[in-house]
């Protein structure tokens, strides 16, 4: 499903505005709607032109990029793209909810990865209107900021399928295969993701409840949990299998 975005960009420099209106130009289903040289005047423009997207420089003169989000409306909120030649301030926006992190330069291939991101991200907005979904069963779960080896890397939540403890670290694994050893505990992911969606199923794995594709019970002590993008079922002792069992009864009844 292709959707149709209406974009702002801000930034200082005329030759950073012209390299990135020249990439988006590669993609006809993005209109640039405006240019803005400041936080101030970028504020302007969402008032007259609302865009859906904005792709925002962090340093520029006068205030910084990431002010302007504190002085934009709740509802509806542009989605943010941080545009910026700083790789030290993905943390920084990563809480601030921002869709994705591009450094410059970049290329048509990096850019084009960033808008099909947010095609993924609208056509899931349109999807959970039309069908008249008012819980956050199905709806799109957003994104969160790892740190992957010597790179931060965001990751899409509805993309993880499962997340083990191995000693300090984790070992993530996302629906498409690809899995990543991370420096960090199973207890600071379970704070970090949402309850609704995903499951701690024992002292040493949390599963997203959304890619659990079989469930099955072959005795009264074990059970087998088959997740997508996972190659192997995980075996399951009793405790494991019962609590699973009643959370995905719950789920289904809620």
């Amino acid at each position: 499903m292709s959707v149709h975005l209406r974009v702002l960009i801000v930034d200082d420099e005329p030759g950073a505005r012209d390299f990135l209106r020249k990439r988006l130009a590669e993609h006809p289903d993005i209109e640039v709607v405006a240019e803005a040289i400041s936080v101030a005047t970028a504020l302007v423009f969402c008032g007259s032109l609302h865009p859906d997207v904005i792709f925002l420089d962090i340093k520029m003169p006068h205030a910084e990029g990431t002010e302007l989000l504190t002085l934009l409306p709740a509802d509806p909120r542009p989605e943010i793209v941080f545009v910026t030649a700083h790789d030290d301030r993905a943390v920084e926006a990563f809480e601030l909810h921002a869709l994705d992190y591009l450094l410059k330069p970049f290329s048509a291939k990096r850019m084009a990865a960033t808008v099909n991101k947010l095609q993924r991200h609208f056509a899931g907005r349109l999807a959970s209107k039309a069908t008249g979904q008012n819980s956050s069963a199905g709806a799109p779960l957003g994104t969160i900021w790892v740190h992957a080896e010597k790179e931060m890397l965001q990751v899409e939540l509805a993309e993880i399928a499962l997340i083990e403890s191995e000693d300090s670290y984790s070992r993530l694994t996302l629906i498409n295969g690809k899995a990543y050893m991370l420096r960090q505990t199973l207890s600071r992911w379970e704070e970090s993701l949402p309850a609704s969606d995903f499951f701690r199923i024992d002292r040493f794995r949390i599963i997203n409840l959304r890619q659990v594709q079989h469930f099955e019970r072959v005795s009264r002590d074990k059970a087998f949990i088959q997740l997508l993008g996972v190659k192997a079922p995980k075996e399951l002792r009793r405790q494991s299998t019962l609590r699973l069992a009643q959370r995905l009864k719950d789920r289904v009844i809620n």
